[in-house]
């Protein structure tokens, strides 16, 4: 599967490989890091990347956004998308359902479209708890707001809101060109007519976080 595949269109920003463990909490302020050269990188000794799988991606989603496993992802508001509908699609196993014992060692042609389907629904969770209790918001606070509009798209909340989510997503600090992409797609949203930029943008840059290749293989 191309990991590219895994990244929103419009929102095709993180970089790198990584695997979310505990979960930390940010510095205050946000550090942003400078893009390391490629020449200075060393070449990894396994080089071999493994998606997540349904158990990995539910676990990691859910500790990241702050959620209970169970709100990450459902289809028809009751089934979980990785441990029942798209279980399979994810690499995992179904013996009573399908027979299937083993995991099949591949992905599927589905496979990118249930992590966003996951990233997508685990992320609109997370804003709407935090604009629902805007002073116990976990990620998304101290947003200043016009209306449905963030007050300023430049302003150094959003760098912390971008900080806090990638050190829950990613163990580590946003780098100078990610910060950068992110504040630019809340230009592009209130430009593009969105009735609720604010919201939009908050579930844009969580998706594009969680559905990065970085937070799906490790």
């Amino acid at each position: 599967m191309r990991p590219e595949r895994l990244v929103l269109l419009a929102a095709t920003l993180a970089l790198g490989v990584g695997c979310p463990g505990k979960i930390t909490e940010p510095s205050q302020p946000v550090t942003v890091m400078e893009l390391p050269d490629a020449g200075s990188l060393a070449r990894s000794a396994r080089g071999n990347l493994r998606f997540k799988g349904p158990e990995r991606l539910t676990n990691d989603f859910s500790n990241a956004l702050g959620l209970n496993a169970d709100e990450v992802c459902t289809e028809l508001g009751q089934y979980q998308c990785a441990g029942l509908v798209h279980t399979v699609a994810l690499g995992g196993v179904d013996p009573f359902g399908r027979g299937l014992y083993e995991p099949s060692g591949v992905t599927a042609v589905t496979t990118p479209l249930v992590v966003d389907r996951m990233a997508f629904s685990a992320c609109t969770r997370r804003v709407d708890k935090d604009l629902a209790t805007p002073g116990a918001a976990l990620i998304f606070k101290g947003l200043p707001q016009t209306g449905a509009k963030l007050a300023n798209v430049d302003g150094p909340e959003l760098t912390t809101a971008i900080g806090e989510l990638t050190h829950r997503a990613l163990q580590r600090d946003p780098y100078t060109n990610e910060v950068a992409r992110y504040l630019q797609l809340a230009k592009d949203i209130e430009a593009s007519g969105n009735a609720e930029p604010a919201r939009a943008w908050m579930q844009a840059v969580c998706f594009a976080v969680l559905s990065s290749a970085e937070s799906v293989f490790y």
